[in-house]
């Protein structure tokens, strides 16, 4: 035993002896001109796996390194690849800066270039200004930096872009130029995604980590190759990509709500959630009875809010002398948030001498709480044939789970039936949900690029998407008293407890190809031709099952007390549900057939890009089953031709002025086509078959300036020009119930401004950017008034108004703070937005409008290691409320108060 303590103590020793010996070499990679730090430079020894990484700082440390002479490579995508001969002794550490020169070089074939510094700002404004449209990019490291953890936050820091949220906050879709969702494309990875949402084609950008992209391209122009579907523009998530050297990061934090300081979080037990109708497990002619429904979901518990954890990693390399690469990225993000809501309905007030004007009927006070636990995983694979052939594939896989409670106390605060008769009394309405959802977005894609000859080029993609949602056992009950005149109260009774069933699903089958010519015209000018097509088949579906649970009348036919959900008794109103008459249970379906054909022209100070797209579309749906009161199926086909052109007058190698005009289209999602109702927060959303696609003229200006890596100074406009824009209206249906439904309204305007500043000034810098839009489209409304006889008439007026979803005036600012030496930085953001039309009112006068917001947002890093970085992130400190008004009655106001994050970043 005594042998073998000795031989460790001999071995221990030896091994600290030789590693003492051992030398370490550190530094700091930086551009040759400006001196800035680049991050996400490969730096080893050549012959010697392994090397190092720079951090977001510059820095980087190869150590136990045995004495030797060694060569130095560096490689950094756009610049020349560096080297050096160097002499280590042992227990040498040798600090060795590194300057790289940029280049620019044309591609003659198909080479795999390191990523990890596609993820930098500086790449971003490379982006920027070489592209051939005009392009916003917000980077890996910038969304690394920022206080936001998704896409969609993310993506409110871009200029002209807003985000459009529901009242829970767990939706979030982009608004680009003051033009709603419906107007914009989402892209993975250059291709569309499917969605999972029953109502829209749109993915929610708040079930996307920021940590598993490499940057967010913004298109505002399009040119000939790009989908033609986007007035507002294109966001593209372009997803983490193999890169040249072994690379593995990993980031957690932990986070919560300061709302939960003053309140509890809402709870009810999730296991009792039934998966699946009593149609689905009995047959659709069941008869269901009481027993048939759980009861703990209707069990609404008070606790402390657990914390919110977040956790990530990405690990890629290559492999066979480089020519197999993979990526696997995983994040996983289990938040808890809520909000606190007031929701009014606002109705026309028919007494005497109001003349028609809105009032409040109702007052609800809700509280919201929400667990949303995404989980996204994204793989790429690519083989490297030979230098002329390569083929690609990537995987993102999106999970989304949202339990959420949602506790309401509604008043009625006018007279009538049940209604106020006096300050503090009428009937008081508690009606209280639990919704789960699951939602899954897929996207699978192949791509090949194939080198033809010097001057020809095809690459071709096949693209499975597919979503789903679905939202099992949706319970809503109904409880209420009354009030009395002498302020005493009835007790408590139930009303009806509503359970659907839901499950929606939306897959694409899709196929492009490309084939481009280019040739030289001289020593710095070149033309490229391009040709290609697109197919894509999707489908979409929607079933839903509702039963109506009703009170046991007592033998005298009264109604019993309410106490609590375990005691109460119930008769199922609709035995079979509504699987087999529900309007929302149908099928549709949209072809898509496009080509193109583009031009580019290089010349030394001017580049042309342009040419034309035609896209055919053929939508259809049949509702399940045939409903006599609507139209239960239809098909409707169109071709639109969309010319584009855009200019690029580089004035010097720093600065472009650019000029643009495309045609694009809106097409109706596939639910907007079908006139069923289905559920909503506040009112039914109603299909409308007869809405028509939208069409507009886009015509932009841009002068950009790069002054140094991460610094940027663009100024610009642009006009649209948009004919039968489709925008969501409010009606009034009998009974006093609301609906919604898509309808055109006739020929809209939009012009706009943009500014976007970043510099630094030493350690700090200001980044910020401004956006005016003024939109205008006249429609008719309702105007209703009284003559001095008390006959009330109604007729059709002109109204001048915004477009939905337009905000006048965009301000985001931040100050940042960036210490190379003490590897920190940090960032204070803030954003406002002013008024924005959220809904349109079909009575003259009356829309609803969401109030001047400002918000303001923290973040900080600091690298305590070689490997690791403390990260803090800090959001809504003003706690700024979100509200709409209707004329000046407030119809909602949500808050959802202070939430935070605390963790770290560790790369290798």
């Amino acid at each position: 035993m005594r042998n073998k303590l000795y031989l460790i103590v001999v071995f221990l020793f030896l091994s600290s002896v030789a590693a003492a010996q051992n030398a370490t070499m550190k530094g700091q990679i930086m551009d040759e001109n400006t001196k800035e730090p680049l991050s996400g430079a490969y730096v080893h020894f050549d012959g010697i796996k392994g090397g190092s990484i720079t951090d977001a700082f510059g820095h980087y440390q190869i150590s136990g390194v045995s004495p030797g002479s060694y060569k130095v490579k560096v490689k950094y995508i756009g610049y020349k690849d560096y080297e050096q001969h160097i002499e280590l002794s042992a227990g040498q550490t040798l600090t060795l800066n590194m300057p790289l020169t940029e280049k620019t070089e044309s591609l003659k074939a198909i080479s795999v270039y390191a990523k990890a510094n596609a993820e930098s700002e500086s790449s971003s404004r490379r982006s920027e200004k070489n592209a051939g449209n005009i392009t916003n990019v917000i980077s890996a490291q910038a969304m690394q930096r920022s206080p936001d953890i998704n896409a969609a936050n993310a993506l409110q820091r871009v200029s002209a872009v807003t985000i459009q949220r529901n009242s829970g906050s767990d939706e979030a879709y982009a608004i680009i130029r003051g033009l709603e969702p419906r107007y914009n494309n989402t892209l993975i990875n250059g291709v569309k995604v499917t969605s999972p949402d029953p109502i829209s084609r749109f993915v929610s950008l708040s079930i996307v980590p920021s940590d598993l992209l490499e940057k967010i391209e913004v298109s505002k122009t399009l040119t000939p190759d790009m989908e033609g579907d986007a007035i507002g523009g294109t966001v593209n998530l372009v997803f983490k990509d193999a890169p040249e050297y072994e690379y593995f990061t990993a980031n957690g934090a932990i986070g919560y709500s300061a709302l939960f300081f003053n309140r509890k979080f809402d709870d009810f037990d999730h296991g009792a959630v039934q998966k699946q109708s009593p149609a689905d497990r009995f047959g659709s002619s069941y008869k269901a009875n009481p027993g048939n429904f759980s009861r703990a979901n209707l069990d609404f518990k008070k606790k402390n809010a657990p914390l919110t954890s977040l956790l990530g990693f990405t690990y890629g390399r290559r492999f066979l002398k480089n020519k197999l690469g993979f990526i696997i990225a995983d994040s996983y993000q289990n938040q808890y948030y809520g909000t606190n809501s007031q929701f009014n309905i606002a109705q026309l007030d028919t007494r005497p001498g109001k003349n028609f004007q809105p009032v409040i009927s109702d007052v609800a006070n809700r509280t919201y709480s929400t667990q949303q636990l995404n989980n996204g995983l994204s793989a790429h694979l690519d083989y490297q044939v030979d230098d002329k052939n390569k083929i690609s594939l990537d995987n993102v896989f999106l999970y989304t789970h949202i339990a959420q409670t949602r506790l309401s106390i509604d008043t009625s605060i006018l007279g009538g039936n049940g209604g106020r008769l006096g300050p503090g009394t009428g009937t008081v309405f508690n009606d209280n949900r639990s919704n789960i959802q699951n939602q899954y977005v897929e996207n699978l894609k192949l791509n090949g690029k194939h080198v033809l000859s010097k001057h020809f080029l095809f690459d071709w993609t096949g693209v499975y998407s597919n979503a789903t949602q679905n939202a099992p056992d949706r319970a809503d009950i109904s409880i209420n008293h009354l009030i009395n005149p002498d302020l005493t109260s009835t007790p408590d009774y139930f009303d009806n407890i509503s359970r659907i069933w839901q499950k929606s699903g939306n897959k694409d089958l899709s196929a492009m190809a490309n084939l481009s010519y280019k040739t030289a015209l001289g020593e710095k000018s070149s033309v490229e031709l391009k040709a290609g097509g697109l197919y894509r088949h999707s489908t979409r579906y929607n079933t839903q099952n509702e039963y109506t649970l009703r009170p046991t009348p007592t033998a005298n036919g009264v109604k019993s007390p309410f106490t609590d959900i375990y005691a109460a008794d119930w008769l199922v109103y609709d035995v079979t549900g509504s699987l087999t008459s529900d309007k929302a249970n149908y099928t549709a379906y949209e072809n898509i057939t496009a080509g193109y054909g583009e031009f580019k022209l290089t010349l030394e100070q001017l580049d042309i890009t342009g040419g034309v797209r035609i896209e055919g579309t053929e939508q259809g749906y049949d509702t399940h089953p045939v409903v006599l009161d609507i139209r239960s199926n239809a098909k409707k086909t169109y071709t639109d031709v969309l010319p584009s052109l855009n200019l690029k007058y580089k004035l010097n190698d720093k600065a472009n002025l650019r000029a643009s005009y495309f045609k694009s289209i809106a097409r109706p999602a596939l639910y907007e086509l079908v006139p069923t109702p289905t559920f909503g927060e506040s009112t039914d959303v109603t299909g409308n078959p007869y809405v028509q696609h939208t069409e507009a003229d886009n015509y932009d200006l841009r002068y950009e300036l790069y002054p140094g890596k991460e610094e940027q100074f663009f100024v610009g406009g642009f006009y649209k020009n948009i004919k039968n824009p489709i925008e969501f209206a409010l009606n009034a249906l009998s009974g006093g119930q609301l609906n919604t439904s898509p309808q055109n309204f006739g020929t809209a305007k939009v012009a706009g401004a943009e500014v976007v500043y970043s510099r630094y000034f030493g350690d700090v810098g200001v980044s910020g950017n401004y956006t005016y839009t003024y939109s205008n489209i006249n429609t008719t409304k309702i105007y209703t008034s009284t003559d001095a006889s008390g006959v009330t008439t109604s007729v059709p007026k002109l109204q001048s108004r915004p477009l939905q979803g337009q905000t006048g005036d965009v301000v985001n600012l931040s100050l940042l703070y960036k210490n190379d030496k003490q590897k920190a930085f940090v960032q204070l953001a803030y954003t406002y937005t002013s008024k924005t039309l959220d809904l349109v009112y079909g009575n003259y006068g009356y829309d609803y409008y969401q109030q001047p917001q400002s918000f303001l947002a923290l973040s900080g890093e600091k690298q305590v290691s070689k490997h690791f970085v403390l990260i803090a992130k800090v959001n809504n400190l003003l706690n700024t409320p979100t509200t709409i008004k209707i004329s000046n009655l407030i119809q909602s106001r949500d808050v959802s108060n202070v939430s935070f994050n605390v963790g770290f970043r560790y790369a290798r």
